[in-house]
């Protein structure tokens, strides 16, 4: 009589066990398990003469997000503020937002038209840190200071709202 109670134990604690470790809380998440979800991917560009176009033909500034895969805080950043923006309709009617993913193209067009690779592009335009924010005008010129790394959403979601506004009175002006 005693076997099948302990057994009827060692099935109930091995099966919370098991839903327990499904539903981890994101906090304790790895890092390197974190997936941002479909829906909220930036689209990736290698194109920034069409990015200009649109830029120009929309009179808004371009958003680059520069990342690599396996930076945690770029997936974050994507997850938590810049997929959120888009999903919303920031994009493309306030703010045109895209990703250059540094290690991953073998060739990408700059803004003059130039054929280099995602990194070399984001060495050329200063970024030595990801995620790193920069907007830009319809020909690839910063518009404001760039917005280097990421932790929560807190204040970060007012700073880049007003980088955002900021950038597109520069456009008006312009």
């Amino acid at each position: 009589m005693r076997y099948p109670v302990i057994i009827f134990l060692l099935l109930h604690l091995f099966i919370a066990t098991v839903l327990a470790a499904g539903s981890r809380s994101p906090e304790m998440v790895d890092e390197d398990d974190l997936l941002v979800p479909v829906n909220l991917k930036l689209p990736v560009s290698n194109n920034m003469p069409a990015l200009g176009r649109l830029s120009k033909k929309n009179r808004v500034p371009i958003l680059l997000m520069f990342a690599t895969e396996d930076c945690h805080y770029c997936k974050r950043l994507e997850a938590e503020v810049l997929g959120p923006m888009r999903k919303a309709g920031v994009d493309p009617k306030r703010v045109i937002l895209r990703k250059v993913m540094m290690d991953q193209y073998d060739e990408l067009h700059d803004f003059d038209g130039n054929i280099r690779n995602a990194e070399g592009f984001a060495i050329v335009r200063g970024i030595e840190v990801v995620p790193t924010l920069q907007l830009l005008d319809a020909a690839g010129n910063e518009l404001v200071p760039k917005i280097v790394g990421y932790q929560t959403p807190g204040f970060y979601n007012d700073y880049l709202e007003k980088a955002i506004k900021v950038s597109d009175a520069l456009l008006k002006g312009k």
